[in-house]
């Protein structure tokens, strides 16, 4: 038995998970006899460039200057439906896209928190949840498959189940860029921990996070196993080390929103457009 520790910051934890599931073995099924839809996200847009060779749209995401949009709207896809080696932007027909899936789909999606519970949420920055509003009833009712990739990083206190219904766009009365609420993902997650293990006999276990000097948000984990399984994985570890920082996702979407944007109306409380409805001013400048 070999014990190995290495660190990796958040986008190689990133690219750790996608690696790990896109050679695991856990997407056959669903490539050979199913489908996979992808929902856009950094960590998911890994995958998605691994498995069908395209990356896809960022939408909401928060910066330095707070929770963003994207600046423009872009033509790449947010959702992703992959069948028979064939990949489909369906942003435009999700609904009718939805009613047709079933058991036979695996839908894979980021998080913006997870719990000690056992439970994760995303961020919903539209009305209505915008693409996953549509999306949320079928994957309850359908036996639609989920998985949730998602970094320990994540990782919030308290019970999400509660924390959600104190968490309102419309309820905010200021934020800097896009008030948010928080809806429920039902799936398996899948941290950095269990995709290393999906990916090789190994017991992974994260010991710390921290950083320092451009390492911030960096993961600390060992591995223990056969001398083989360590080696497999620490060879992973060393080739998402050469890859670059920025996670690979369409371009056109990185670029922030600020005010005015096409956005500006849907988005509540904003404190750079003057949506808010407290006194505060960014800046303190009237």
């Amino acid at each position: 038995m070999e014990t190995a520790q290495f660190t990796l910051w958040g986008s190689q934890c990133q690219q750790m998970i996608a690696h790990c599931i896109a050679t695991s073995g856990i997407l056959t099924p669903y490539l050979e006899h199913g489908q996979i839809l992808f929902k856009g996200s950094s960590t998911v847009s890994c995958l998605s460039k691994l498995v069908t060779g395209d990356t896809l749209r960022i939408c909401g995401r928060w910066t330095k200057n707070g929770m963003k949009g994207a600046l423009h709207k872009c033509k790449g896809a947010h959702f992703m439906l992959y069948r028979q080696g064939k990949a489909q932007k369906v942003d435009d027909c999700l609904e009718q896209t939805m009613k047709g899936l079933g058991p036979e789909t695996l839908f894979i999606t980021g998080a913006n928190a997870l719990d000690a519970f056992g439970h994760a949420a995303l961020l919903i920055g539209s009305p209505s949840g915008g693409g996953y509003g549509i999306c949320m009833p079928y994957l309850y009712t359908e036996g639609i498959q989920t998985l949730i990739l998602s970094s320990v990083l994540k990782l919030i206190p308290g019970d999400l189940t509660q924390i959600m219904s104190h968490v309102s766009m419309r309820r905010c009365g200021f934020s800097y860029g896009m008030a948010c609420s928080l809806a429920p993902i039902p799936g398996e997650i899948i941290t950095e921990i269990e995709a290393i293990q999906f990916f090789a006999k190994v017991q992974a276990q994260i010991f710390a996070k921290g950083g320092f000097f451009g390492a911030q948000d960096s993961t600390a984990i060992q591995i223990q196993g056969e001398r083989d399984q360590v080696e497999r994985v620490l060879t992973l570890v060393e080739y998402i080390k050469t890859l670059p920082e920025e996670p690979p996702v369409d371009h056109d979407s990185l670029d922030e929103c600020n005010f005015p944007c096409s956005e500006c109306g849907s988005h509540h409380s904003c404190g750079y457009s003057g949506r808010q409805n407290i006194f505060h001013k960014i800046g303190g400048k009237e």
